[in-house]
């Protein structure tokens, strides 16, 4: 069963790492904590993320004034208002 945090196996750690969000891009992983701290992990030296499915965002609902966006990532949204409110406001948009 997944964590209920997106989790991060890299080649470097031996033990895996929790985040808040798990943002992939084409040559990275952007790791953040909802203290505002991140960790940026080269796509290279990354294994495997385990998230819960129901945790993951697609390219569309990761706006770049969200860390920069990414191609789709695995986030707790009830950590990030202002990406609830943007989730929020693409459901409005939807006929």
């Amino acid at each position: 069963m997944a964590s209920s945090h997106p989790t991060v196996f890299t080649v470097d750690e031996y033990d895996a790492l929790e985040f808040d969000a798990v943002l992939v891009r084409e040559r990275t992983v952007v790791c953040l904590d909802g203290d505002e701290t991140a960790r940026v992990v080269p796509l290279g030296k990354l294994n495997h993320v385990d998230a819960d499915p129901e945790t993951m965002l697609v390219e569309r609902e990761l706006p770049e004034s969200f860390y920069g966006g990414g191609q789709y990532g695995f986030v707790r949204v009830e950590e990030y208002p202002e990406l609830e409110q943007h989730l929020e406001q693409l459901d409005a948009e939807e006929y």
